[in-house]
């Protein structure tokens, strides 16, 4: 490991542990001695309209369908959703459009309390777990994705959100699309997701959801200008839900997308558009 990763890896490391201990203190997990008692399942389907997303080296606007699922079973926490892009063949300024119409994103947690049978909550930590992210897309002209985060996360009371998810991964880069980084560990993930109803109407709320990821530490952009070492986005989304349904918008902040250096010239002709903002219009079906 170099020293850049190593000194980016403790930065990491030290930012986590600070917002661990910044907050005030949460109640402990319990471990039942039927770890399954409280095991529950969830469904959404999503209806998306995306514009100005970013996720190449150029921003689209896209319609698609997404599976959303989630649940707890024993020390299992999962979280994943499988996206069917240009649903309605309206994305003709991007290769979504007839092509790369698969996005999967599947977050399964072991929770490290659970398989111990020990209470290990410090502070706002309620929770400990092994955490991981498989990320997959099919094959285009380019070839495909196959991605895997794996690391360690937390469930971790912080101040007005609550329960929230916080992890650092370390990065195997599987498939690139041909990228110079696959079959390699390149680089770190810091992650953090939340979901905080704000405002109730009777059994109807409101709702800040999102998350944010910042990849870092990589060596992708090493001798390649048209690539960088890190990417971060973030999800902003106000949405208001019922009991079968929610209706949403979110806004998706970006800073050189899947690590296409915003600005250097394209391969297409036009510079890379990596870096702004994205518009998310959602309708979805609690099943």
């Amino acid at each position: 490991m170099t020293l850049k990763k190593q000194s980016a890896l403790a930065a990491a490391s030290g930012a986590l542990v600070a917002g661990l201990l910044f907050s005030s203190a949460a109640s402990a997990v319990e471990v039942p001695e039927d770890i399954h008692a409280a095991d529950y399942h969830w469904m959404n389907w999503h209806l998306y309209r995306g514009i100005d997303q970013r996720g190449g080296p150029y921003k689209f606007d896209d319609t698609y369908f997404e599976i959303e699922f989630g649940g707890r079973s024993g020390a299992l926490d999962f979280f994943g959703y499988v996206d069917f892009l240009d649903i309605l063949g309206d994305s003709g300024n991007s290769d979504k459009n007839r092509g790369d119409n698969f996005f999967a994103d599947i977050e399964p947690r072991l929770s490290i309390d659970y398989l111990t049978g020990t209470d290990l909550s410090v502070g706002p930590v309620k929770e400990w777990y092994f955490a991981f992210d498989l990320l997959m897309a099919d094959a285009g002209e380019f070839g495909g994705l196959q991605v895997l985060w794996s690391g360690i996360g937390t469930d971790t009371e912080l101040p007005w959100l609550g329960k929230t998810g916080i992890a650092v991964y370390a990065r195997y880069v599987g498939e690139n699309y041909g990228a110079k980084n696959e079959g390699s560990w390149d680089g770190y993930v810091a992650h953090i997701n939340w979901f905080k109803p704000f405002y109730h109407n009777g059994d109807d709320f409101v709702a800040f959801q999102g998350y944010a990821d910042y990849e870092f530490a990589s060596d992708l952009g090493d001798d390649d200008p048209t690539r960088s070492s890190d990417s971060f986005q973030s999800y902003l989304g106000i949405w208001y839900h019922s009991k079968q349904w929610a209706v949403g918008y979110g806004a998706k902040v970006y800073h050189n997308m899947t690590q296409f250096e915003d600005g250097a010239p394209g391969f297409a002709g036009p510079k890379q558009d990596t870096t702004g903002v994205g518009h998310y219009f959602n309708l979805t079906y609690k099943i």
